[in-house]
């Protein structure tokens, strides 16, 4: 009967530890994107990639009016310690340039994501005037 409680014991506070490390995962993520759309004018787009074992990506792109981006952030990992890092490889390029910029598959997927969500942003954006 001990074993069972201690074992119990042990899964409740495993279970708590995730929900404290997850919570802080998702403070990063929205302080991040608070960040990045504080900018005048311009678009952001958030793109993603997750394989349901294995390391996911998240690419958060701003793009001024001209298409070029301005500032990229990535995170990637499998746990809940990554955090959002400056991924300057992208910064100055045109947007229509990352649809066929070479990367690994996850991360690029991720860009195309942020690239397509911009897109829609910028669309809907034209459509009311």
């Amino acid at each position: 009967m001990q074993t069972w409680i201690f074992i119990a014991l042990l899964f409740a506070v495993l279970w708590g530890l995730q929900f404290l490390l997850t919570h802080y995962q998702l403070k990063n993520y929205h302080q991040t994107i608070r960040e990045m759309s504080k900018r005048g004018s311009g678009y952001l787009g958030v793109g993603r990639s997750k394989r349901r074992f294995g390391k996911g990506v998240v690419m958060v792109l701003v793009a001024d009016v001209d298409d070029v981006v301005v500032e990229a952030r990535k995170m990637e990992g499998v746990t809940v310690f990554s955090r959002f890092e400056e991924y300057s490889e992208l910064a100055g390029q045109k947007m229509s340039s990352l649809l066929s910029y070479e990367a690994e598959p996850q991360l690029q997927q991720a860009i195309v994501s942020a690239v397509e969500k911009i897109e829609v942003t910028k669309a809907d954006k034209e459509r009311q005037g």
